[in-house]
């Protein structure tokens, strides 16, 4: 009976420790709310209380936010959570835990039906819920992890509905990567790859040209919410809208550079092509990751070593044992990159999460086939070396990731412990002036003062978009997101970082520390002077 049953009570194991590592130390690693995070949830809570966003948006497409248009898949699907748990931290994070819980499963339907071996399946399944690639970001409010999941449920259903071409196989398919589309941005190059596979099999497998004319169709409908909110944040990431490129042209060309070989043409090709090398390196995959502190630091190997080693051996034996499906999972490896490398933003996990995927498969197929009847004691010794190393990666970003200042400067720590100090102090003072050096600080005053959407929506207003696609609020209530140049600004708070103040300055106060870090400096009087 247990035989039986074995497969789907080891799914269950799987998926049982993927969702231990997303609720343990939940609220410690990451060490703070960022800012993307708050604002989507405030944006759910708006919702959920008013029916329109934070501007006064009626349910809309895009998410104005921080000028940047998010796409709005993540926060539509945080309101039950919201609304079970409050505008809190929990409320907003819990968005990814049904993702969590069933992300085995689907490495594990899409490997099983690309190889049919449930022991390379398995594998797959229980490298995705221990990889800190993913964990790390599955245990916070991001769109990214939330898109692959939907990605990796769109192949599936292609597979299967390759298998059986039928309308209804189709249009479960469409339906699930159309959902993808409005989770982020990356999943628009996924339409490409997609109109690509779907053109290869209308003319080399005989596929019904209708089903691409409805994809096609079906992208375009999205296409037409680009046009209707116009958002400027996928243009602002190109590498080659960024002045530093132009900048970096102008310079080799001054210094006698021909325009034959120094144009934005040459020089964004090779850009583009050491970038994306750069995604296929141990130094991405295996030592640093991202080059973003919210996203990786040196310590967390997004994947061990040895999965790095058998992604080599995997490829070798996919085409060995000419495996149907060999060349369709070579290009989607291959494919996954190509988002980040776009970007001027450096080595991107969340633009480039897809990758993990196609290398779970590759690997556990890579070592199934090596060890192939060669007894259990090889698989213990990897196991071993393999839980090993998932260790120290893990014990790094549960225990000593979310203690380094550079970790919590990038997370925007602070706010919620400023929040407090405000809640005690606002009938105190008439103005409270707050540094925006580091992103938008009122989206954390309105989330962690649970500020009535329905009051916000009347004065909300946002400043034009910087070179990076996002805009600022310069105030709303008593809170003024500037500081002072005004030396003697009564009954008022002023509130900045530790650069902000003189040390003189510091020595009369407050501080707002998280953890051993001094995050703020409140300057607090009847007369304040700076």
């Amino acid at each position: 009976m247990i035989k039986k049953y074995l497969t789907l009570i080891l799914l269950i194991i799987i998926s049982l420790l993927s969702i231990t590592l997303f609720f343990y130390k939940m609220n410690v690693s990451p060490p703070a709310l960022n800012a993307d995070e708050a604002t989507n949830a405030y944006d759910a809570y708006s919702i959920l209380k008013t029916a329109h966003d934070q501007y006064g948006a009626f349910m809309p497409l895009r998410f104005k936010s921080f000028g940047d248009y998010k796409l709005p898949l993540l926060t539509y699907l945080s309101i039950p959570f919201i609304r079970a748990f409050g505008l809190t931290e929990i409320g907003i994070r819990m968005v990814n835990f049904p993702f969590v819980l069933l992300f085995p499963l689907i490495v594990f339907l899409l490997t099983q039906e690309l190889f049919n071996k449930k022991n390379v399946s398995l594998l797959a399944s229980f490298l995705s819920a221990l990889a800190p690639g993913l964990q790390l970001l599955g245990r916070q409010a991001h769109e990214g992890y939330m898109t692959v999941f939907f990605l990796t449920l769109s192949f599936y259903l292609f597979l299967h509905f390759y298998k059986k071409q039928n309308l209804s196989n189709f249009f479960i398919f469409n339906l699930c990567f159309f959902i993808s589309l409005f989770g982020y941005h990356f999943s628009r190059l996924w339409a490409g790859f997609y109109f690509l596979l779907l053109l290869y099999f209308v003319f080399k497998k005989s596929l019904p040209k209708w089903f691409l004319l409805i994809f096609i169709f079906t992208v375009f409908l999205f296409g037409i919410t680009d046009l209707m909110y116009k958002p400027t944040r996928v243009q602002n990431l190109l590498f080659f809208n960024n002045i530093g490129f132009s900048l970096k042209i102008n310079e080799l060309r001054g210094e006698g550079g021909k325009y034959l070989f120094y144009n934005k043409l040459t020089i964004g090709i090779k850009d583009l092509g050491f970038n994306y090398i750069k995604y296929f390196s141990p130094e991405f995959l295996v030592i640093a990751g991202d080059e973003n502190p919210r996203f990786g630091s040196p310590g967390i190997s997004p994947i061990t070593l040895l999965e790095y080693l058998f992604i080599f051996i995997g490829l070798y034996y996919l085409f060995h044992n000419k495996e149907k499906w060999r060349l369709f999972v070579l290009s989607i490896f291959l494919f996954s990159p190509i988002s980040g490398s776009l970007s001027w933003a450096g080595t991107s996990l969340t633009r480039s999460t897809f990758i993990f995927i196609p290398i779970f498969m590759i690997s556990a197929y890579g070592l199934v086939n090596l060890l192939n009847k060669k007894g259990v004691f090889p698989y213990l010794i990897l196991t071993t070396c393999y839980l090993i190393l998932s260790f120290y990666s893990l014990d790094f970003y549960f225990n000593h990731y979310p203690k380094r200042a550079i970790v919590l400067r990038s997370w925007q720590a602070g706010y919620k412990e400023l929040a407090d100090y405000i809640k005690t102090n606002y009938n105190n003072y008439d103005k409270f002036y707050i540094t925006k050096k580091n992103g938008q600080p009122y989206i954390f005053l309105l989330f962690y003062l649970n500020y009535p959407p329905e009051t916000y929506q009347k004065f909300a207003k946002l400043s034009p978009p910087d070179e990076y696609g996002f805009g600022q609020v310069e105030n709303f209530d008593k809170f003024i997101f500037n500081l002072p140049n005004d030396k003697n600004i009564k009954n008022s708070a002023v509130i900045g970082f530790p650069d902000d103040f003189s040390e003189v300055e510091k020595t009369n106060s407050k501080e707002i520390k998280v953890g051993t870090e001094t995050i703020f400096y409140i300057k607090e009087s009847a007369t304040t002077t700076l």
